[in-house]
């Protein structure tokens, strides 16, 4: 759980600088939607961490057992089984959405372009537009999360076709019906944490900071 605790923190420390960079009013779209990234680590997130670890320490039984409302140990761990997938969906689906809006919202300021409401056609479109280095690795990595959502929202089932993207030496293996082993929070912060990567590439391009202001919607 302390892994965990530092890979959070490091997502948050990403936001933070891409934040600081930016320097842009906090209703721009482009600052807005990484600090609602950073909001979802620190409530989401950080709260899922901190029931699962207290969970497992003896003397904060009783007090999880009086939160949940929980009958007894049995139903308290039946309740955070539960809990768990719930929370993991609910982080990577409100992370995205941030994401996902903010591009949108970015290609849509560019001259000439416009917003093509489909993450993938507008994350690749935009990261060619921006004459980005290794578009192809660079798009499947922003879309590992994409991935990691819609499989969680299949109760853990790949529904696509077969794909596999290395991060950072960590293996995201996506296989067609089969069910997702790398959907851990481990894996979850680690594919954020090098997706936003992409995100300040994109955010700080010469054509993107050109841009004078971006409406958030």
């Amino acid at each position: 759980w302390k892994e965990r605790g530092l890979q959070i923190q490091k997502v948050k420390d990403k936001c933070n600088y891409i934040i600081d960079c930016l320097n842009l009013p906090t209703d721009d779209a482009r600052s807005l939607g990484i600090i609602h990234v950073r909001q979802f680590c620190n409530t989401l997130g950080f709260a899922a961490i901190k029931i699962e670890q207290k969970a497992e320490i003896k003397k904060y039984l009783p007090t999880l057992i009086g939160l949940f409302d929980s009958r007894n140990i049995k139903d308290l761990k039946s309740f955070l089984h539960d809990l768990n997938p719930n929370f993991k969906a609910s982080f990577v689906t409100m992370v995205q959405f941030a994401l996902e809006n903010c591009i949108e919202r970015v290609l849509d300021s560019l001259p000439g372009k416009r917003g093509l409401n489909n993450f993938s056609r507008t994350s690749r479109c935009l990261i060619e537009t921006l004459n980005l280095n290794n578009p192809q690795q660079k798009h499947e990595l922003i879309m590992v999360p994409t991935w990691i959502r819609n499989t969680l929202h299949a109760g853990g089932i790949h529904k696509k076709s077969d794909k596999t993207v290395i991060i950072d030496g960590e293996p995201y293996i996506f296989e067609k019906n089969q069910r997702f082993e790398c959907a851990s929070w481990s894996h979850i912060f680690h594919a954020f944490l090098h997706s936003l990567d992409v995100y300040e590439e994109i955010l700080f391009s010469k054509q993107v900071r050109a841009i004078q202001r971006i409406e958030s919607e």
